[in-house]
């Protein structure tokens, strides 16, 4: 059945949307008029972000727990319901003791729709379809970059208030349209013989691919602040690239699912992390608007792909509950390594006040993970 006739994707989509694509990443835009209008200082609004990605840590922790109960439809809409009211609470400018825990529920909501949403969508889906179905899902994260690259800095002019208002009844229409949409199939039960590869293999793609948690930091957490005050081009322009990074993320997960069923799964994870490290880096060669654009296009590309890819390289490492096990392994540590990075980079922006630095490190992590995926490879080679 194709796609167009089987709506299972569409509630996986819009909560990915509300959950990721607004919750988390509409941040990045609003970021320079928080300081700009005085609601933040710059390390505050820093650190409120990386209260974001703390959040998702502690969601993907909480969420693998609960990944096998059967209310996971309940737990899905609640996370929906969460990630609204999130942002409805951030119109309030009430500091950052206030905005940084709505913040890290956010995070926490979005873990929750990431971990769960998917599984669920796919669990009812039939083999053939998973792989067009999944990459239909992940749109939902380049349609909210788009969305609030597009037109919150200039909502944003008239007044913050308005702009997260407008972000929590987004929120909330959407969470409504996605209510009775989820599939009931329950989750398909598997023989609990599979095991995992080599634990030192284990090891390696685990590293490789939370070094895309630090590394994708410095594009999603400041990218929009780097061009508007690092550059001194204005809120708008920062948007405009953040919407150059949506564009890219629309087409990023389907387009690394088609490169893989080419290349491989392997081949492919770690072509990926050494692509997208030359894009974190474009930045310290030029800053031209080309270069920018394209920087910001790759990083959105590889931020969905990058997650479709590790999915299928865990399925094909490992089989039933290994599987489970082996991507709950992987989404906790990105989720700590993007936490960690979050913080880290937070504190060293607040101490250099350099954007630069950030991209230097985020594309040293990323060269990082390639090498571990390579070593990966050899091990499997192998074996």
């Amino acid at each position: 059945m194709s796609i167009a006739r089987n709506p299972l994707w569409l509630p996986g989509l819009l909560a990915v949307l509300v959950g990721v694509g607004l919750g988390r990443f509409a941040y990045t835009p609003l970021l320079p008029a928080l300081v700009a209008q005085d609601w933040l200082s710059e390390t505050q609004a820093a650190y409120a972000g990386a209260a974001n990605l703390a959040g998702y840590l502690a969601g993907a922790l909480v969420a693998q727990a609960l990944a096998a109960r059967p209310e996971r439809i309940a737990i899905l809409n609640g996370a929906l319901v969460a990630a609204a009211i999130s942002l409805i609470a951030c119109a309030w400018p009430l500091g950052f003791f206030w905005m940084a825990p709505w913040r890290f529920v956010a995070g926490m909501a979005g873990a929750f729709i990431m971990v769960l949403g998917p599984a669920t969508i796919l669990a009812a889906t039939s083999a053939e379809a998973r792989p067009r179905v999944s990459g239909m899902i992940f749109v939902g994260v380049g349609l909210g970059i788009i969305l609030s690259g597009t037109l919150l800095p200039a909502i944003a002019a008239s007044g913050l208030v308005v702009a997260w208002l407008t972000l929590g009844v987004a929120a909330c229409a959407l969470t409504a349209a996605t209510w009775r949409l989820w599939p009931q199939a329950a989750l398909p039960s598997v023989p609990s013989s599979a095991a995992l590869p080599g634990r030192l293999t284990v090891l390696l793609v685990i590293l490789a691919y939370a070094s895309d948690g630090i590394g994708f930091v410095p594009h999603t957490l400041f990218l929009s602040d780097f061009v508007a005050r690092g550059l001194d081009q204005g809120e708008f322009a920062g948007g405009i690239y953040w919407a150059v990074f949506g564009v890219g993320a629309v087409i990023g997960a389907p387009t690394c699912g088609l490169i893989a069923s080419r290349f491989g799964l392997m081949p492919s994870f770690i072509g990926a992390l050494l692509l997208k490290a030359t894009a974190v880096a474009l930045p310290l060669v030029a800053t031209q608007a080309p270069v920018l654009a394209l920087s910001a296009f790759l990083v959105g590309a590889l931020t969905p792909g990058m997650v479709a890819l590790a999915a299928g390289l865990a399925a094909m490492l490992a089989h039933g509950p290994a599987q489970a096990r082996l991507f709950g392994a992987m989404t906790i540590a990105f989720a700590l390594a993007q936490a960690g990075g979050g913080y880290l980079m937070s504190w060293i922006f607040g101490l250099t006040q350099s954007h630069m630095t950030l991209f230097a490190l985020g594309a040293a992590m990323l060269g990082a993970g390639a090498v571990a995926a390579s070593m990966a490879a050899i091990r499997l080679g192998r074996g």
